[in-house]
């Protein structure tokens, strides 16, 4: 996802209508106001949570239903712009003490049952909520043209616009919104949006997609709240994307990193620069076929010695694989390599005829000569050393593979020579 597409994305929004609002303290699990809006009049309203509502409705699935039976009658029906899609985490949302409770619960009047449905999905929606400072928040009415709404909790400011760029496929707009709205990589981890996706608009079982961002993969992923076709009256009403923008609250992303990773991202290695005409001349090659991506990525790696993130994004980009799936493609195949290989590559085989005879040591005389572990690539870039399951010459073991060539019956001591060999 480049810079200037986000930005084009971002220039052609139009603001229908934007309100402020003032911070709130979470009590009791409670907010204690609802936020109501209404995309065919384009208002936005705060409510108050009444004590009846927490006394007998208490949050949830529950809040959901109160809110929804206010605005419908007998008569109302799932393609009705009073049919409200509504939203509740609940008192417990957002909290660590219990599992569950980054739940939202969702429901709208469903396009399969004619009745009210409900469904629960995880990710990050429901507690920046929240943490926004709403206990619920309803959506009825119609858009004109494609819309998104948008609540900045770091702003705090609520906003309907006209999006007209962005893609409808939840797994692309997931990453674009994400992209546009965070300030940085790691504030990425401070955006959710909701979306439906075109199956939607074709389809009475259309699912809502949840996004959370996913900072080891460094991808926007997906959950679904699936029941009752609540996609499919998202769609109806011409939203494209709810998102919300929490306050820059982002957990450490592993134990080294302290709390201070809010201010300051985690360090990560430099990535070599792609050749990103290269890499799109691959996917040319292959007709941005889509049922060919693992060739593509064959070819990517051939050439590049990985698959970088620029790689990941082109490929995504032009053949509208999700970048969840080309992640889960490149970490799953062993010739995939998500960080830059080495000239050469070295394969000590730890197989079961290997093991025994020997191979964990050459694979420490490898390490020790060339002062890296297993999976690393040294330092001048020319050697990586990987240790592999078999590689078919159980008659040779313990066997050394460099590049095309095969090393059989290795000992320890051997290790020095064959990198002299393989260096020149």
């Amino acid at each position: 996802m480049t810079s200037e597409r986000v930005m084009d994305m971002r220039s052609s929004h139009t603001l229908v209508k934007e309100i402020s609002y003032e911070p709130t303290t979470i009590h009791r699990g409670y907010n204690n106001r609802w936020l109501r809006v209404d995309i065919s009049k384009n208002t936005m309203e705060i409510r108050p949570v009444t004590e009846e509502m927490k006394s007998l409705w208490v949050g949830g699935k529950g809040f959901d239903l109160w809110l929804t039976f206010k605005e419908i009658d007998r008569g109302t029906k799932w393609t009705d712009p009073e049919n409200p899609i509504c939203f509740s985490p609940g008192p417990l949302g957002g909290t660590a003490s219990f599992p569950g409770t980054g739940k939202t619960l969702v429901t709208a009047i469903s396009p399969t049952t004619h009745s009210i449905m409900d469904s629960n999905v995880g990710g990050y929606f429901g507690p920046y909520l929240k943490f926004a400072g709403f206990d619920a928040l309803l959506v009825m009415g119609k858009a004109e043209e494609e819309t998104i709404l948008v609540i900045d909790a770091r702003n705090r400011t609520i906003s309907i616009e006209r999006a007209p760029m962005e893609s409808i496929d939840s797994h692309l707009i997931a990453e674009e919104l994400t992209e546009m709205y965070a300030d940085d990589e790691v504030d990425k981890r401070n955006i959710a949006v909701i979306s439906a996706g075109r199956g939607a608009d074709h389809a009475r079982l259309g699912v809502l997609n949840f996004s959370f961002y996913d900072w080891r993969r460094q991808v926007a992923r997906l959950k679904q709240a699936g029941r009752g076709g609540i996609g499919t009256v998202f769609r109806d009403k011409k939203i494209k994307a709810i998102v919300i923008r929490n306050e820059r609250f982002t957990p450490a992303w592993k134990i080294s990193d302290s709390a201070v990773s809010v201010e300051k991202p985690p360090s990560r290695s430099a990535e070599p620069e792609a050749d990103i005409e290269a890499i799109r001349g691959i996917i040319e090659k292959w007709n941005r076929d889509p049922e060919y991506v693992i060739e593509m990525m064959q070819d990517i790696q051939d050439t590049e010695r990985y698959i970088s993130r620029t790689a990941i994004d082109e490929l995504c980009t032009h053949t509208r694989v999700p970048k969840a799936e080309l992640y889960h493609i490149a970490t799953f195949y062993k010739a995939f390599s998500l960080k830059p290989k080495g000239t050469h590559i070295i394969q000590v085989c730890v197989g079961t005829a290997c093991h025994v005879r020997g191979s964990m040591n050459i694979l420490e005389a490898f390490e020790r000569e060339l002062k890296i572990k297993r999976g690393d690539t040294t330092d001048d870039g020319i050697f990586s050393l990987d240790a592999v399951a078999c590689l078919g010459c159980c008659s040779l073991a313990p066997v050394v593979k460099i590049d095309d060539e095969v090393y059989g019956n290795v000992q320890a001591k051997d290790v020095p020579s064959i990198i002299k060999k393989a260096r020149e």
